[in-house]
């Protein structure tokens, strides 16, 4: 039985105006009303996703959101962490070492802001995030020591994302998960850490397993979410590596896809 549905953000639940459109949030909606739980799954912090958190009115005990790309599973009202594994200076350190040999640039996610490491370029980030989230530009050496990171991105022109992750060196590709949530971000992540872990870790703690999940995906971001659940939904606009491993389609988030598919599943209104 579905219990849970799980939901990646950019170009799923949201449309091309980065919002919940109203037929989506009056599904969802009426889902959460009878007792479904309602995931959002991103590789955005917590801080970022509150505006859809309120307009979904996802706050009651059993609500939680997994961000970071799986990296962290916290309590949407408390606050509480379920589950969380990170990055340190040490693993910014070697990844900055070969920003600055290759020329891209690098923002880092703490736990209340997103630090831009300056010498190396402004990138785009901060304006795909718009006023969301708290950005500061410093030095590396000006980063924080004590404290562990959710992830770190290069936000470019998707020619030159490639162009950084076909010259990846072996020691980042073993120490990190590198995976592209669209074509012009590549995010760079603890080893191991997806969106089918995160949600993992929540339905154990519901006494719950993956095949109780449906999920929504469309970028190489969601494989393994998609891949793992008991009914991994690819949207219209998927990606094709998406699209093979999805046990359904639907519409793309453009055409309230989550919604429409949704309604045909629980025969709703």
């Amino acid at each position: 039985m579905i219990t849970t549905i799980a939901l990646d953000l950019d170009n799923t639940l949201l449309n091309a105006d980065k919002e919940i459109s109203n037929e989506n949030e009056r599904v969802l909606k009426q889902l959460h009303r009878d007792g479904k739980r309602i995931v959002l799954c991103t590789g955005r912090p917590i801080q970022g996703i509150q505006k859809l958190l309120k307009q979904l009115a996802l706050f009651e005990s059993g609500d939680y959101a997994i961000t970071f790309n799986g990296g962290l599973v916290q309590h949407n009202q408390s606050q509480a962490i379920l589950d969380q594994t990170t990055l340190n200076k040490a693993n910014v350190a070697a990844l900055y070492a070969d920003a600055q040999v290759r020329n891209y640039p690098l923002d880092v996610i703490g736990p209340d802001r997103v630090y831009s490491l300056a010498a190396l370029g402004k990138s785009d980030y901060e304006d795909f995030m718009g006023a969301a989230l708290h950005f500061s530009d410093i030095t590396f050496d000006e980063l924080p020591d004590n404290q562990n990171f959710g992830k770190v991105v290069c936000s470019a022109p998707a020619d030159k994302i490639k162009e950084v992750r076909a010259g990846l060196p072996a020691n980042l590709t073993d120490m990190l998960h590198i995976v592209s949530s669209r074509s012009e971000l590549l995010e760079f992540l603890p080893k191991n850490v997806n969106k089918a872990r995160g949600l993992s870790q929540l339905m154990a703690h519901f006494d719950e397993s993956l095949e109780n999940v449906m999920a929504f995906g469309d970028e190489e971001n969601d494989f393994e979410m998609i891949e793992q659940v008991g009914v991994g939904v690819a949207m219209g606009n998927a990606i094709p590596k998406i699209k093979q491993v999805a046990k359904a389609e639907t519409l793309t988030n453009n055409e309230d896809g989550v919604a429409a598919y949704l309604k045909k599943y629980f025969n709703l209104d």
